[in-house]
């Protein structure tokens, strides 16, 4: 009997083990499923998404080639490629400055950046920091905006200073390089 009452503990003690083991096993063998389902749908949603990105850049592709094509206006609002870049950056500064007083603005400092050189157009930044009122500075960035060369502003920062304002600009030419 004492084999019996032992392989009986032994039974009983399996019994709780797999148990047990269903308890724990059967939650994680349905989050298991949970997310193979979501690894699946995200699959497919990855796959349709690349299908249309395929879609898109083929389209996109034809009219890359045709923008490409600049006319000789774009062209003209960028300095030709004979021109250096310091010549390019005094013809800038002397015509920024020349505007700048004209509209009573102090030209406090100038900072000349460095190029960013392309294969087929540069950029040339420039930093400009001026002192004066607000309107004066508006038409200033009016007249900027009018130039007869493309001038982006790339960044600005007002600073209220008593009794007018500093204002630090940061404008990009280009030349092109082709």
């Amino acid at each position: 009997m004492n084999k019996r009452e032992a392989l009986r503990k032994f039974g009983f003690y399996i019994i709780i083990a797999l148990a047990l083991a269903n308890f724990l096993v059967k939650p994680l063998q349905t989050r298991l499923k949970e997310a193979e389902s979501m690894l699946n749908q995200l699959k497919h949603t990855y796959f349709m998404k690349r299908e249309l990105y395929e879609r898109r850049l083929s389209q996109i592709k034809p009219k890359e080639r045709e923008e490409k094509k600049l006319d000789t206006k774009d062209l003209s609002l960028l300095y030709p490629q004979d021109w250096t870049y310091n010549a390019i950056r005094g013809k800038l500064l002397k015509w920024l400055i020349a505007k700048a007083e004209e509209k009573n603005l102090a030209v406090i400092n100038f900072e000349l950046l460095e190029v960013k050189k392309g294969p087929e157009v540069s950029e040339i930044p420039i930093v400009l920091r001026l002192r004066g009122d607000v309107k004066p500075f508006l038409e200033f960035l009016k007249t900027v905006e009018t130039a007869e060369k493309l001038i982006i502003v790339r960044n600005l920062e007002v600073i209220p200073s008593r009794p007018d304002f500093t204002i630090n600009l940061t404008l990009s030419v280009f030349r092109r390089e082709m």
